[in-house]
């Protein structure tokens, strides 16, 4: 039988107990989690950061536009024409021009003006798909003095278009300006500067939304008078009202 422990003196008292044991893997494991923390949340900042560099933040769906350059569209780095009539860069015919006179520098090329396109034809090329005609309206043109022409399509010019069996929308929003030449019969355009967006829409299916891009149409065969004009080529044909005579 154990004997008893003697009693402790008086002011004495028994040392504390021993401190609990630790897990040797605790404190790196804690310092780990910390990291992985700091890590996970300077991605998110990162991610946030940059989410305005996104094309569909920007509400465009990137990729390749479908539809394909128009055959006679002329390269957009054509130069700007040199100014040579007595209106701001608008010659009149030339006086080589069989039966042809020329106007007097008084005389108003009657381009000049704000016109709203009544009716829009063009032949649009799909990639993989084929060339079908687009119908539409609402754009508004305003050829100046200067020899700018500015074509405003607004909110958005919708042109609409079906190969039997597939349905097309093509909507173009904002503007696009060019500098232009008219000889009286004939305008040509080049140095475009375009600013707004274009979409294709495929059976109700957004299939590319993107930047406006700066097609420049071949010369167009000009048709005007005080009320009304008609712009055509083998792509275009477009019949516009007169709203302004001054841009």
């Amino acid at each position: 039988m154990p004997q008893p422990a003697p009693p402790a003196p008086a002011g004495f008292y028994p040392p504390p107990p021993p401190p609990p044991s630790r897990n040797p893997l605790l404190i790196p494991g804690i310092i780990f989690g910390i990291v992985a923390l700091l890590l996970v949340g300077g991605v998110i900042v990162y991610a946030f950061a940059r989410g305005d560099d996104k094309p569909e933040d920007q509400g465009l769906t990137g990729g390749t536009n479908p539809v394909v350059a128009a055959s006679d569209s002329a390269t957009a780095d054509e130069p700007s024409p040199t100014p040579t009539g007595p209106l701001g860069g608008l010659p009149g015919p030339s006086a080589s021009a069989s039966g042809t006179a020329s106007p007097s520098a008084t005389a108003v090329p009657c381009i000049l003006g704000v016109f709203l396109e009544e009716q829009h034809n063009e032949q649009v090329t799909v990639l993989n798909t084929g060339t079908f005609p687009f119908t539409g309206s609402g754009a508004y043109h305003r050829y100046n003095e200067s020899g700018r022409v500015v074509i405003d399509y607004g909110d958005g010019m919708h042109l609409r278009g079906s190969n039997g069996s597939t349905q097309f929308e093509y909507i173009f929003e904002g503007f696009i300006s060019y500098q232009f030449k008219y000889d009286g019969s004939t305008v040509t355009y080049s140095s475009p500067r375009p600013d707004g967006t274009e979409t294709f829409i495929r059976n109700g299916h957004v299939d590319y939304k993107g930047k406006l891009e700066a097609r420049v149409p071949q010369p167009m065969k000009v048709n005007c008078g005080p009320v009304a004009m008609s712009l055509s080529n083998q792509i275009y044909t477009l019949q516009l009202k007169r709203t302004s005579k001054a841009p």
